[in-house]
């Protein structure tokens, strides 16, 4: 995936030389390279840091590439004020808000989808203090408390203003 995006990441630098406009080059990422990174992020999200690392790589690199194209003032590996300049969200609070966004279409009946619906452990507070909506087991590996579902209900958890 990462292999892939940077590819495109590259045919964009090589083929957008005379762009100077900020909405060009915002178009060209969010179509052709940040589709690819996010494809199927609902179901799959790295969770290790090799994984986070790779992916983080590519946003990046077109931060470096637009930063500079852009004129953006910046010092080296700093890449806070382009994504500012840009309004860039990182990658992984977009992957969470993905996962946040499905678990409310599944509650609210947007998705069809009645197995997943009928996995989600919903938590009736006898405490109104206890904020979490959600009843997450503990898990012995970090494969199962890496899933999709448990993923998505205890970020769910976290944010609660969803």
């Amino acid at each position: 995936m990462t292999t892939k995006a940077f590819r495109v990441l590259e045919f964009i630098r090589r083929h957008s030389s005379n762009f100077s406009s900020t909405n060009c080059l915002l178009a060209l990422y969010y179509a052709l390279v940040r589709s690819v990174i996010e494809y199927g992020s609902v179901v799959w999200s790295p969770y290790t840091a090799v994984d986070i690392c790779r992916i983080d790589r590519v946003r990046n690199s077109f931060m470096r590439f637009a930063g500079h194209r852009l004129n953006i003032p910046h010092s080296p590996h700093d890449y806070g004020p382009i994504s500012q300049a840009l309004r860039l969200d990182s990658l992984s609070v977009r992957r969470d808000n993905f996962g946040i966004t499905f678990i409310q279409g599944l509650i609210e009946g947007r998705v069809d989808a009645p197995r997943l619906l009928g996995e989600l452990s919903f938590r009736i507070p006898s405490n109104t203090r206890l904020q979490s909506n959600f009843y997450i087991l503990t898990n012995k590996s970090n494969f199962s408390r890496n899933s999709p579902l448990l993923r998505m209900m205890h970020n769910a958890n976290n944010n609660i203003d969803y």
